[in-house]
């Protein structure tokens, strides 16, 4: 329900392309050219520059972008709402890799389990991921775990989950009583990659006692915590993990949770985000006392 100028410059943010959004829209490109000035005085803002031969959008027309993504979603999922009451509701959520292992699949199966809803679609990635998908309207909500800005997110915490230090019950480590983080530096460490939550939250608490990643000798960078577990599994390196990933494991004592003088086991708080002061806050909160 965007009138036709934040239209224009929402599918000109999407193309960076003049001819591209005219194409999408059915209006000729100098039309669209001028829409967009348009909007640019109305708003006393500059949303675009032309570098040949690309178009950019700035920092500024980024943030209205998303902004105006978000709202045009929920007033199609509002009006929807008002037009079809009975209808059965779509859920569409993302969810960190780490979480799509234990928190994902109780909510999904609550979800299901109730006549009202029709379609569940969960994206699965790391958190980065993640908070985009919410930032920019392609989901509801998400599920994530690591540090956010808080301020441009709405958000619940679900729980606090301890992240702890995780080898196979046959490795040597586990014959240490307790070890520190200079201990470590000379094993395999299995890592997530970049923008993943649980590789923040290790490189945060690495950092806390003066070691980098990059110290370790081996760094193996895995995306997948399933993959992790199985190396684990069979002897390979060390990883730190949240306790629901291998609370099986653990308990059959396949795997082992080292003890660390340092600060190498800690609780995290793992969150529900929505997009900020969402006209849907109290849906989506609803499913925070199911996961709790």
């Amino acid at each position: 329900m965007l009138d036709q100028l934040y239209l224009t410059f929402l599918v000109l943010s999407r193309t960076h392309s003049y001819t591209k959004t005219a194409e999408q829209l059915y209006i000729s490109q100098p039309a669209v050219t001028q829409q967009i000035q348009r909007l640019e005085e109305k708003l006393g803002l500059k949303l675009v520059y032309y570098h040949r031969p690309n178009l950019k959008i700035t920092q500024i027309g980024e943030e209205l972008a998303d902004f105006l993504q978000r709202t045009n979603v929920q007033s199609q999922q509002l009006l929807e709402r008002l037009q079809t009451p009975n209808k059965f509701r779509e859920i569409n959520f993302s969810t960190t890799r780490s979480l799509s292992e234990f928190l994902a699949p109780q909510l999904i199966e609550e979800i299901a389990a109730r006549d009202a809803f029709r379609k569940i679609s969960c994206h699965v990635g790391n958190t980065e991921q993640a908070l985009t998908a919410v930032r920019t309207g392609k989901s509801q909500f998400a599920l994530v775990e690591g540090n956010f800005d808080k301020n441009k997110f709405g958000y619940k915490i679900i729980r606090s989950e301890p992240f702890i230090a995780v080898v196979s019950g046959h490795h040597v480590l586990t014959q240490y009583r307790s070890l520190t983080w200079s201990d470590l530096v000379k094993t395999p460490l299995l890592v997530r990659e970049e923008g993943s939550g649980s590789r923040e939250i290790l490189a945060s608490l690495a950092r806390a006692e003066n070691v980098s990643l990059s110290d370790f000798e081996h760094l193996i960078v895995i995306s997948e915590p399933l993959l992790i577990r199985r190396l684990l599994l069979g002897g390979v390196g060390i990883s730190f993990l949240y306790r629901s990933l291998v609370e099986e494991q653990l308990k059959n004592k396949q795997l082992v949770e080292l003890s660390m003088l340092d600060n190498g086991q800690t609780a995290h708080d793992l969150y529900l985000i929505y997009a900020k002061d969402s006209y849907f806050k109290e849906d989506y909160e609803e499913w925070v006392d199911v996961l709790k």
